[in-house]
């Protein structure tokens, strides 16, 4: 996956997600919580003002960390982690916490020191219910880990066995049917993103997902359907932009499909795409203008 790599349960159930494939060179945020399939799984995709809210609201220690690891406040995130380590030694939870405060600092080497420490302290536990949820957890973020060295079957399989030991959370499904989709495995991705949409239907990136899927399946009155159900606030994000101009285009709106591009958000690895569905359009007008004059 080399051009497009890209929780609050029990204690502190946190997950790692991919968004839409996407590298990470831009921060795919949902800034409303009713938009979010996984507002209970994972931070990866909340804003500055949903983590400020949370802050307040959580007296958790462990989950006050990661919000400070995920605002890219690691030293305060860290500190307060290595305050509470001594009575949450056996608690998976909380080394999973501390892995993922080194994944965020790209400090991948510690994040898989820590996580395998989680999963010997998910072995020993005797609740059973547990010891699978947080080894499914746990499993999933090694996974991300995998994909950003490339080992894409390393990743697949821990991620099939997160979702084998816990099939209700939502996470390790929807990053498992990102790698099909990308690898266009598209039927087996648009199962689970359908069975996911089935939780949340307004949920951002499954929409967009969807949208995609249905785009590389040549289905573009499919794609347009459920890009244009896509919250209009989200409609100019650098990945979602690119699509909803080329299902514009597809419907002979050229002047909307225009303007959306030209206001589109930068990101560097959907700015070439970008560019040339402008060029497309541009063409395209050209071309209306030239018919009608003749």
């Amino acid at each position: 996956m080399k051009s497009y790599l890209v929780s609050i349960l029990l204690t502190s159930l946190v997950m790692l997600t991919l968004t839409s494939c996407s590298t990470g060179s831009f921060k795919s945020t949902i800034n409303h919580d009713e938009l979010d399939l996984l507002i209970s799984e994972s931070y990866m995709r909340y804003n500055v003002d949903r983590l400020e809210k949370l802050s307040i609201s959580s007296k958790n220690p462990i989950i006050n960390a990661l919000i400070s690891c995920h605002e890219e406040k690691f030293t305060k995130g860290l500190n307060l982690l290595q305050e509470n380590m001594e009575k949450n030694k056996t608690n998976p939870f909380y080394w999973n916490a501390l892995g993922n405060c080194f994944y965020l600092q790209n400090n991948f080497a510690k994040a898989i020191f820590y996580y395998n420490m989680g999963l010997e302290s998910s072995r020993q536990k005797q609740n059973e219910a547990i010891s699978s949820k947080a080894t499914a957890l746990i499993n999933n973020n090694m996974a991300l880990i995998h994909l950003k060295n490339d080992r894409i079957d390393d990743a697949f399989e821990l991620l099939t066995e997160a979702i084998k030991l816990d099939k209700k959370l939502f996470t390790p499904q929807f990053n498992q049917a990102q790698i099909l989709l990308e690898f266009n495995k598209t039927n087996q991705a648009m199962d689970i993103f359908m069975g996911l949409l089935n939780n949340n239907p307004r949920d951002i990136d499954l929409l967009y997902s969807v949208a995609l899927g249905y785009f590389k399946m040549g289905k573009l009155d499919e794609s347009y359907k459920y890009i244009t159900k896509i919250n209009q606030d989200y409609l100019n994000r650098p990945d979602i932009v690119g699509l909803y101009a080329y299902n514009l285009l597809n419907k002979g709106r050229l002047a909307e499909a225009k303007t959306i591009l030209e206001k589109r958000l930068y990101s560097k690895e959907y700015n070439k795409r970008n560019e040339e569905i402008l060029e497309l359009v541009n063409a395209k007008i050209k071309d209306a203008k030239s018919s009608q004059v003749n």
